[in-house]
């Protein structure tokens, strides 16, 4: 196994909820409320869950894009946000992130050309312009791309080009860890197939890590090594993604799957669905955050908080269902039960 590159521990953020005149805090957004993380060298992990559940503030808060309030964020063994801002420069050429918009991340002013330099001049690598030059070209041609789209501005390239070169700017800089922020999401089905496969070369010729944000796990299955689902702004399960896949332990999870379009006759233990809409970040329901949605709660949902459960079939999960002490419950049992 290789060695751990990020280690996320007890990461929290939120935001504070502001009234009156005064704009006195009258609460919080609990965007991430303790959430844990490991990502290896060369490897993908998959951060799945339904828009606003604080994925994307997690991604942000390990860059610190967002100043998380609690928890430790090491990379390469040093926490990230116990160092001083000036002290990050050299951190951040070794972290990168691609947005989900890559028409809203790139300059409509400037060529691909400056687009892709802007990282290496600003870290002063690359040597000299016509070097610089040199290199965008090498990197168009990884990303597939010819060395026409030198001259172009981003309006004059496809949605899938424009990602290509979001993702080479990303490279410039030789990062060891890329957030993907759903990276993927605004691009056709047959162009995110071609951005997956991409994502999945160069990590096995540049030896990348991933951290793959999404809220749809059917893009990850073929890319990520695991999968943590997060559910209003904690992991409600992490594993191995075949395991996620072939025995969701979560209902959660298992509600995620269903709503995903498959013709894979082994996804019918997907059959529950998920219910109602998600609570409110800055008003989580008490104990188990997700028993006003689930179909198999029960009384000690309600009361107190799941801790992450070892699962018999690898992985963990946040659910009492997998508690060796709980007494075995029905497959579906009644919300008011």
């Amino acid at each position: 196994m290789s060695a751990a590159l990020l280690e996320v521990e007890g990461l929290r953020t939120w935001f504070p909820v502001r009234q009156g005149l005064r704009r006195r805090v009258v609460g919080h957004i609990r965007a991430v409320d303790g959430v844990d993380l490991t990502v290896r060298v060369g490897q993908t992990v998959a951060l799945v869950g339904e828009s606003g559940c604080g994925k994307t503030t997690v991604g942000r808060s390990i860059l610190r894009l967002e100043q998380p309030q609690a928890g430790s964020v090491r990379f390469d063994g040093v926490d990230l946000l116990a160092q001083p801002s000036r002290e990050l420069r050299q951190f951040r050429q070794r972290m990168q992130i691609v947005f989900q918009d890559p028409m809203a991340s790139l300059n409509p002013r400037m060529r691909v050309r400056d687009l892709v330099a802007e990282g290496m001049r600003s870290f002063g690598i690359g040597g000299g312009p016509r070097r610089r030059t040199e290199r965008v070209v090498e990197l168009l041609q990884r990303v597939q791309l010819d060395a026409d789209h030198l001259w172009r501005y981003p309006h004059e390239l496809s949605g899938g080009q424009r990602q290509r070169i979001g993702i080479a700017r990303a490279l410039a800089v030789e990062p060891e860890l890329v957030i993907c922020d759903e990276a993927v999401s605004a691009l056709d089905v047959s162009i995110q197939a071609q951005i997956l496969n991409l994502l999945g070369e160069l990590q096995r010729e540049l030896n990348l890590a991933y951290l793959f944000i999404t809220h749809d796990l059917s893009v990850v299955r073929y890319l990520a090594d695991e999968v943590a689902v997060m559910y209003l702004g904690q992991i409600v399960e992490r594993g191995p993604t075949r395991r996620i896949f072939e025995a969701p332990a979560h209902p959660y999870t298992q509600g995620l799957l269903a709503a995903a379009p498959s013709v894979d006759p082994q996804r019918r233990h997907c059959a529950l669905g998920v219910l109602g809409d998600v609570p409110s970040p800055a008003a989580p329901p008490p104990g188990c955050r997700f028993h006003t949605r689930c179909p198999k709660t029960f009384d000690r949902c309600r009361r107190e908080k799941p801790p992450l459960y070892d699962c018999a079939s690898g992985g963990q999960s946040r659910c009492f269902l997998e508690d060796p002490s709980q007494p075995p419950r029905p497959a579906v049992s009644p919300r008011e039960g």
